[in-house]
């Protein structure tokens, strides 16, 4: 994609509370305001797009395939950052953000299979 790259030093300026918020995700969804000035600036044109949705899987990126390049590079940062990537292991996690910039973590529950009667 194009826009891979542009938004690293973005992401990885979050990365620290991210970490933060992913393991609290065992407690409860998590959210983190984002500003629209920051990603306009580094897209370099008004009303940048972020809108994106995908999962996190054992850390692996599932449901990516033709998102934005801006959700590419936050899985870029956060499967190069050990801490986190360690962290992610051990979760499944859906990430989106959506228009009014908000970063939003929800804990993909396990779904149990219904009993045999």
């Amino acid at each position: 994609m194009m826009n891979e790259g542009k938004y690293i030093l973005l992401w990885q300026k979050y990365a620290p509370v991210i970490h933060v918020l992913l393991k609290n995700t065992d407690v409860k969804n998590q959210t983190l305001q984002l500003y629209r000035h920051e990603f306009e600036h580094v897209g370099q044109k008004q009303k940048t797009s972020v809108n994106f949705s995908f999962d996190l899987i054992k850390g692996r990126p599932t449901n990516i395939a033709g998102t934005l390049g801006i959700a590419r590079d936050l899985c870029h940062v956060l499967d190069n950052k050990a801490e986190t990537k360690l962290l992610l292991k051990e979760r499944k996690i859906k990430v989106s953000v959506g228009k009014t910039y908000e970063l939003q973590l929800t804990k993909i529950e396990e779904q149990l299979a219904p009993e045999a009667v």
